[in-house]
């Protein structure tokens, strides 16, 4: 019972970031909304970590899983990419290397910040 609670939190600020970004028609989805709702609730104590610590786990253990759906709509709609090769590997190529780079730098900040305290 403890999972379906866990889960239930987590869906309900999904769900309310989704219901932000179609009401207030924002260019973001409203899953990226609702991380920083669930971001923000965690900053203030509002929700612990502990309200969340396992049904969290299962999901970033199991992302790549969450991934498929994703990867059987570019092999259903490749056609679309047709012509587009050589600018969807530049694409991808240049922004695994940003991330790379972002995740770099902000965890050398962390764990300078870490020393510090």
């Amino acid at each position: 019972m403890k999972i379906f609670k866990q889960l239930l939190i987590i869906l309900v600020i999904n769900f309310a970031g989704e219901l932000i970004s179609e009401t207030l028609s924002e260019p973001l989805p409203g899953s990226i909304i609702g991380m920083l709702i669930l971001l923000i609730l965690l900053l203030t104590g509002l929700v612990k970590e502990k309200h969340i610590a396992e049904t969290a786990t299962f999901l970033l253990d199991n992302m790549p899983f969450f991934f498929i759906p994703a990867g059987v709509s570019v092999m259903v709609s490749y056609q679309f990419l047709d012509g587009h090769l050589a600018a969807t590997i530049s694409t991808i190529v240049l922004s695994t290397l940003f991330v790379m780079i972002v995740t770099g730098l902000v965890t050398q900040f962390l764990i300078k910040s870490k020393k510090d305290d």
